[in-house]
């Protein structure tokens, strides 16, 4: 029996169910990502090779988002985008036997007629704006430019070499389709006749492809749930694996000592433990460690216990209660927090605990883990905050009892949201009839560019060829120097970088800092129960919880009221008036 998540105490039995249906939901950042398998075909392969295909690893975690339908779609625009290539080189091979090749010919010049026009008609108004400010300077008898002006005439230059470069192109693939057309004393206008009727045979084909892939965007937004139907075995490889209890992570190869410092970036980020959480912005550094002695004023020995007064799975219990309760459905005011129990573990002890692979861990195997503090394997208390999934703060906590103390260790990650251009859909006027004329007319408008994509159609059996044997799960079958932690989280690779998230800081450190000050309420009350003097963990829970002092927000390390090195202090400064001045009456 699995008892109210409300309630004061939780059996260990719940431990061992992780539901699923919150791991797999239909977010925002969900249908997002779907949207970019069909928008960024980057996004795409990457999802169909080093995800679906890749059966040796390991599924990172999915935080706030169901990676099946992703797959899923990603097949689906791969599909597409095959079955497009494919009709335009049968196409061209039918145009080419049938008509033949001076029409080819003739076609694949017009093509490179409306390129080159369309850049060079792209780059007038551009070249035509910069010159004039070139000219008023020159009438102005300016010397001296500043930087600017001399980016403007470097971008001048640029321009004015696009005009001329295509303006040529242009004339030679003009004069091209007009020697083609007459080519071996063929009639002109058969020729012209059996060039429009190919080109307008392309031309239907990437009109009726974009207009599919129109429709799939916006039976993404519309449809009232993304994964439907029945799942293939790798995607329910994948459904099972990014829901798992245990995370198998991956240390990285120590770097190379040639690295040098103009290759470092600040806001790359770092891999942790956490894996498919996103960026650590926040951890107890060191943990938070409180001796367990009983009330009094006697001396150490006399107050500590000679026995732990309780286990360390009943503090996680308690704990994961207390959480829950802030995410009561009832309350309007509740914080969108889920908790949960995860496991993460080593890539290199797969092989001697890979029972925790088999199926989801038992009851009892979880609680072996959290009251042993030894163990290779570490259990952690998630808390995840997040409303739509776009922006998923998560806040690990993982409890220890070993040398007669409690150790407390908590971090914070945080992703941050999919690219704006994955959002489309969301926009006014993005759906509809509208939006699939456009996308038609648009397609049309880039035929060069969509006639051009035939040339990816050998790479197609390459992908089949490595998705076939993708069905069994390999990561449960120990072999011989083949590592199963997990290499990439789709969602991270998609998440905007920490110096285009900075709108964002001040909400991940409201929602750190309430997941935070629960736990040590909490964790007080948990100690004051069991007759655990608590007057040390309350001094280090008021430091933790004043402290506004270090977030590190994508490799930026801010600072605030903190002192750093031996012997250093802090000095505060009251700011003066004059240096201060008051606006609308606050200083």
């Amino acid at each position: 029996m699995i008892t109210d998540p409300i309630s004061p105490t939780v059996t260990p039995v719940s431990l061992s169910k992780a539901p699923d249906g919150h791991a797999n939901r239909d977010t925002a950042a969900t249908r997002h990502l779907c949207a970019g398998t069909y928008l960024d075909r980057a996004l795409r392969r990457t999802v169909l090779h080093r995800v679906y295909s890749d059966r040796y690893h390991r599924v990172a975690p999915s935080y706030g988002f169901d990676l099946v339908p992703v797959v899923r779609h990603a097949w689906r625009s791969w599909l597409l985008d095959t079955s497009q290539q494919g009709m335009v080189c049968l196409v061209l091979v039918f145009g080419r036997l049938i008509l033949g090749k001076p029409v080819l010919v003739t076609v694949l010049c017009w093509l490179g007629v409306h390129f080159f026009a369309r850049a060079t008609a792209a780059a007038a108004p551009d070249a035509m704006r910069l010159k004039r400010r070139q000219l008023a300077a020159r009438l102005l008898k300016r010397t001296i430019w500043d930087s600017s002006e001399l980016k403007d005439e470097e971008r001048l230059q640029r321009q004015l070499w696009v005009l001329r470069s295509g303006s040529v192109l242009c004339s030679v693939f003009f004069l091209a389709s007009v020697v083609s057309a007459s080519w071996a004393g063929r009639s002109p206008t058969r020729t012209i006749e059996g060039a429009c009727v190919l080109l307008l045979a392309i031309a239907m084909v990437v009109a009726t492809a974009a207009v599919l892939r129109q429709l799939s965007l916006n039976r993404i937004e519309h449809a009232a749930r993304l994964r439907g139907g029945r799942l293939s075995r790798r995607e329910s490889a994948i459904a099972e694996q990014q829901s798992h209890t245990v995370v198998v992570y991956h240390r990285p190869e120590p770097k190379s000592q040639d690295d040098k410092w103009e290759d470092f970036d600040p806001f790359e980020r770092e891999p942790t433990i956490f894996v498919g959480s996103g960026q650590l912005v926040h951890r107890w550094l060191p943990p938070m460690v409180v001796q367990l002695l009983r009330p009094g004023d006697e001396d150490m020995r006399m107050r500590e216990y000679e026995e732990p007064p309780f286990r360390t799975h009943e503090l996680v219990d308690h704990l994961r209660a207390a959480m829950r309760r802030a995410g009561d459905p009832d309350d309007p005011r509740r914080l969108r927090l889920y908790v949960r129990d995860r496991v993460f573990l080593d890539e290199r002890d797969v092989p001697t605990y890979k029972d925790l692979l088999q199926g989801r861990p038992g009851a009892a195997q979880l609680r072996h883990v959290i009251d042993d503090a030894h163990h290779s394997a570490h259990h952690f208390l998630e808390m995840q905050v997040s409303t739509n999934g776009e922006l998923v703060t998560t806040v690990f906590l993982r409890a220890a009892v070993r040398g007669r103390s409690l150790s407390l260790d908590l971090a914070a990650c945080a992703l941050t949201r999919t690219p704006p251009r994955y959002q489309v859909i969301d926009l006014y006027g993005e759906s509809g009839i509208g939006a699939v004329i456009r996308a038609a007319l648009l397609a049309l408008w880039r035929l060069p560019e969509e006639t051009a994509k035939v040339l990816r159609l050998p790479t197609a059996p390459v992908t089949l060829a490595r998705a076939v044997p993708a069905g069994r799960d390999r990561t449960l079958v120990p072999r011989r120097r083949v590592l199963v932690g997990s290499r990439i989280s789709i969602r991270e690779e998609t998440s905007l970088s920490w110096k285009d998230s900075r709108f964002d800081e001040t909400r991940i450190q409201d929602e750190i800092k309430l997941v935070e000050q629960r736990l040590l309420k909490a964790t007080e009350d948990f100690l004051d129960d069991r007759e655990v003097d608590t007057a040390a963990f309350k001094r280090k829970a008021a430091n933790i919880i004043n402290n506004s002092g270090v977030l590190n927000m994508g490799g930026r390390l801010e600072m605030k009221n903190s002192a750093v090195g031996t012997g250093s202090t802090v000095i505060k400064m009251q700011p003066q008036a004059d240096a201060y001045p008051q606006q609308g009456g606050n200083s």
